[in-house]
């Protein structure tokens, strides 16, 4: 007995199937790369998130700032340098000045310690020692210590 298979009839969905491939062209096999495009978008949009948290938490953390008032040459072996350091009252930071002679060397480096303060804002009078004259006497840096 000889068994006689037929192909199945298409229906209707299979004809408007093969009528919208003739016209626009059969799907390729793309559909991994838009799964790529979504996972790369979403990795992106989670990295902008974090750097943007991270700039948010950045500018509201508490800072400690110095602002140079002015110096006094006491005589060849040292400069008096006054600043003013804006902190918060109760913490503690310590603020790095330093001496310059006329080429703009280095002659003098001393480190103030500046405690828990009554205000935010203190002016400070430091005297920095030097190893030959000095011309000009500044706040190089101030940090936290705490």
């Amino acid at each position: 007995m000889v068994r006689v298979v037929q192909a199945p009839a298409r229906t209707e969905q299979d004809a408007t199937a093969a009528l919208l491939a003739d016209r626009y062209g059969r799907r390729t096999a793309g559909g991994g790369r838009r799964l790529r495009a979504r996972i790369l978008i979403a990795a992106l949009a989670v990295a902008g998130i974090a750097v943007l948290a991270w700039i948010a938490v950045d500018m509201f953390a508490p800072s400690v700032e110095s602002r140079d008032v002015g110096f006094h040459v006491v005589d060849s072996e040292s400069v008096r340098v006054t600043f003013d350091v804006t902190k918060p009252a109760e913490r503690s930071a310590v603020c790095t000045l330093e001496a310059l002679s006329t080429g703009y060397g280095q002659v003098g480096l001393l480190q103030v310690e500046i405690g828990p303060q009554v205000a935010d804002t203190v002016r400070i009078t430091a005297e920095v020692a030097t190893s030959e004259e000095a011309t000009t006497g500044l706040v190089r840096a101030c940090t936290f210590t705490d």
